[in-house]
């Protein structure tokens, strides 16, 4: 007669197995997890990219619709600028609550201890600014925050002389200069080490 052997696991070998069988589970889920916290950096990074083109574009737009003939007569909201803050005249507002006429827009740069550079926008209306210094008041409650992290630098194209070519330089100053820049540099710096972006915004240009 043949014998059947009738024997089960022993201890030894469902230990074996079960210690197996966790070892693959969390290799499993450890491979999803890194899967999952790299897809969302993706988004994340796709999402703070997308801002700052947004953001540049929007730059560029308000300078291009600089009303240059008008602001020559007031001598006061002529552009004025250094590589971290830039103030001007624009058709063209962003906060909602300047429904009407031109504004006068002052972006900011700022170091933080955090955060690194914050990029800040402020916006005036014109008709409310009449017989004010534009520069005087830069209360922060005026100021409304567009990036955080990223390293913006402003530079100014000087029109060409009989002395001098057309060259960049890193502030423009009305008291100093004649009227406006040719165009405006706007140079981003991404937090993440990606390469920079870099805008050039023509005065007077077609904003369109």
């Amino acid at each position: 007669m043949t014998r059947v052997d009738n024997r089960g696991f022993t201890l030894l070998e469902l230990l074996i197995s079960m210690t197996i069988l966790s070892l693959i589970t969390l290799l499993v889920f450890g491979a999803f997890r890194i899967g999952i916290r790299a897809w969302e950096r993706g988004e994340k990074n796709i999402d703070g990219h997308q801002r700052e083109r947004i953001v540049l574009d929007l730059i560029r737009r308000q300078l291009a619709s600089i009303p240059v003939d008008t602001v020559k007569e007031e001598k006061a909201f002529l552009l004025k600028g250094d590589n971290k803050s830039l103030g001007f005249v624009s058709n063209i507002h962003l906060v909602p609550s300047n429904k009407f006429g031109t504004v006068y827009v002052k972006y900011r740069v700022e170091e933080t201890e955090d955060v690194g550079e914050v990029l800040s926008l402020s916006e005036r209306n014109v008709v409310m600014m009449m017989g004010k210094d534009p520069g005087v008041d830069d209360s922060d409650d005026l100021f409304i925050e567009l990036l955080r992290g990223a390293g913006m630098v402003f530079d100014y194209l000087k029109n060409d002389t009989d002395e001098e070519p057309r060259q960049w330089q890193e502030t423009w100053d009305p008291e100093v200069e004649t009227g406006f820049p040719v165009a405006v540099r706007i140079t981003l710096t991404r937090a993440d080490g990606g390469a920079p972006i870099c805008v050039i915004a023509r005065i007077g240009a077609d904003a369109g």
